[in-house]
């Protein structure tokens, strides 16, 4: 297997892992958007693109939904945030959450920014 499958892989496996997270905690705040775990799951489906067809440029289209849904996630968890360090309680939410799932996109983006990188040879020779 290619290093840079195995990379892609283990960034897919991330996303996949805190999307399911983001089912099951998610049902007590209701604070995050649809919209990030969509694309965080959207990016562990077309990771198989570059798998399968081995293209050069593969590697960005899952990179890009990954960096998408931590933009997302962070803007949307950083008012819980925002209440934490101001200790007031104005907007509400899980900021501890909040930072876990944008942690988690986060190791996938900077995953598949190696993985763009990578010539995708398993020697070095």
């Amino acid at each position: 297997m290619k290093k840079r499958n195995l990379v892609l892989l283990i960034a897919a496996g991330i996303a996949l892992l805190g999307s399911v997270l983001y089912l099951l905690l998610d049902r007590g705040d209701r604070t995050f958007s649809w919209l990030a775990f969509g694309l965080a799951l959207a990016g562990t489906v077309i990771t198989l693109l570059p798998l399968k067809t081995g293209l050069a440029f593969a590697p960005i289209l899952p990179t890009a939904l990954y960096a998408a849904a931590f933009g997302l996630v962070l803007r949307v968890a950083l008012p819980s945030l925002s209440d934490v360090w101001n200790g007031v309680n104005f907007i509400g939410g899980n900021a501890v959450l909040g930072m876990t799932f944008a942690g988690a996109y986060l190791i996938c983006g900077v995953l598949g920014c190696v993985a763009c990188f990578m010539n995708g040879d398993a020697d070095p020779s």
